[in-house]
């Protein structure tokens, strides 16, 4: 019976790694696309790191199981299966590895997934749209609902490393910490089924095949203790894992503190080289809006009129209460730059100040913009929800059906359980239209979706 059971527990062990080189990691929306039936369809981006790993779970596999043959043929079928040692390894690697290196180089993805997380906490937070507007609801056309900004207007991925050493690492810092291992909110929204299925069939591989073969006859103490001796290895692969994860993360701190320093002395070439090297060790510091203002307001200093002079230009007009040149200059970065930190800034700023139009009350002018903004970014959760208010005020039924179909769409991609409070609240919108065109069957539709689970 315990013989079956260690079969039965390796052919799952083997299938759960099947799935997860089979099924996607990181699934991140990046697109619409419309088909055929008037639908929409997600489009998603996945990190270059998830090919990596998966290929490096072929590798593994391969390894071991050539190992094992060679073990078997040479007649040594004594201590910890290698199958255990592989699972072991893969452990460690897919559950630290995977999110560290995919949260702090895959800067692109990580940044979009980090961006959708922000705007969807600045509508289910207590102090954001749905906790807001619920007062409100009982009224038509909901005319006295503002629409939060997405907050906090400092945009940041990771938070910014200022330590010297893995010495700094304290237990006061563990929230930062885990977020430089990659495992922060935004990587959680998003990670799919495959990550846990290799995670969970690497642990079953190190666990099914830790007992050794020649338990099932005398089992000596002396072999038992061998199958065992495999827990203080795991133990210190995981330190020596996050070690090596956090190693980039404190050389970037390291470089910051230099970048801080030589700015204050008044080495502003100096300082930027500092900057340059600590985003080369951690790539995705680049989209953060604090970095992104410093290289700005550095280059400025320097006499260059670089694209992160203009966004640090633009950030300062807003703030300044200079709204309508600042969108001028924001609309000229994201029709000159390409898709990256100052592309993505200078994206949240528009929407800003976009917002602030619909809180206006200039309607018409934040609607226009944002349905450009749209166009660019397809999958801002954000601008859908504030085109469902204004196409209710305006009574355009078509266009609020189409803005809460965009809206559900993406925000069914997230896996935070709020996200049916706000999709209702859509629904709840379009049957208030329904109603006024006497389109009864539309509006039976639109009042189940609202109440559905």
């Amino acid at each position: 019976m315990p013989s079956l059971m260690l079969r039965i527990g390796r052919v799952i062990a083997f299938g759960l790694l099947a799935l997860g080189i089979l099924l996607p990691w990181l699934c991140v929306p990046s697109g619409l696309s419309e088909k055929a039936s008037g639908d929409f369809a997600v489009t998603f981006a996945a990190p270059i790191s998830t090919i990596m790993f998966k290929a490096f779970i072929l590798m593994v596999l391969l390894f071991v199981l050539w190992l094992d043959l060679r073990r078997r043929r040479s007649g040594r079928a004594d201590g910890t299966s290698p199958w255990s040692i592989g699972g072991l390894i893969l452990l460690v690697s897919i559950s630290i590895g995977y999110p560290s290196l995919t949260m702090q180089r895959c800067g692109a993805v990580s940044a979009r997934a980090s961006w959708l997380k922000v705007q969807n906490d600045s509508m289910i937070s207590r102090n954001g749209d749905t906790y807001t507007a619920q007062e409100y609801f009982y009224q038509s056309r909901q005319r006295s609902v503002e629409v939060k900004e997405v907050l906090p207007r400092s945009f940041s991925i990771l938070p910014v490393p200022f330590v010297r050493s893995l010495l700094d690492l304290h237990l006061a810092k563990l929230p930062d910490v885990v977020e430089w291992l990659g495992l922060s909110e935004a990587f959680c929204e998003f990670v799919g089924r495959g990550w846990f299925c290799a995670i969970f069939g690497s642990f079953l591989l190190t666990v099914f095949f830790m007992r050794p073969r020649d338990s099932r006859r005398a089992a000596p103490s002396r072999d038992i203790r061998r199958g065992y001796s495999i827990r203080p290895f795991a133990v210190f692969g995981a330190l020596l894992t996050c070690a090596v994860c956090l190693g980039p993360v404190v050389i970037a701190g390291q470089q910051l503190t230099n970048a801080q320093s030589a700015t204050l002395d008044g080495r502003f070439r100096k300082a930027l080289q500092y900057i340059d090297a600590a985003e080369t060790w951690v790539p995705v510091l680049a989209y953060n809006t604090d970095l992104i203002s410093q290289r700005g307001w550095l280059e400025r200093k320097l006499g260059s009129n670089s694209s992160a002079v203009k966004v640090f230009a633009a950030i300062r007009e807003e703030e300044e209460g200079f709204d309508t040149r600042a969108a001028q200059h924001y609309a000229d970065l994201l029709d000159r730059e390409e898709p990256g930190p100052v592309w993505q800034e200078a994206f949240r700023g528009a929407l800003r100040l976009a917002l602030r139009d619909f809180n206006s009350g200039l309607i018409d002018r934040a609607a226009s913009r944002m349905e450009e903004l749209a166009i660019l970014d397809p999958t801002c959760v954000k601008i859908y929800y504030a085109l469902q208010l204004a196409d209710l005020r305006s009574s355009q039924k078509n266009s609020l059906e189409r803005d809460t179909a965009k809206f559900e769409v993406v925000s069914n991609c997230f896996q935070s359980l709020e996200k049916s409070s706000l999709i209702a609240s859509a629904h709840q919108r379009v049957a208030q239209l329904e109603f006024d065109y006497s389109d009864i069957g539309k509006l039976g539709d639109e009042m189940r979706a609202a109440i559905k689970p």
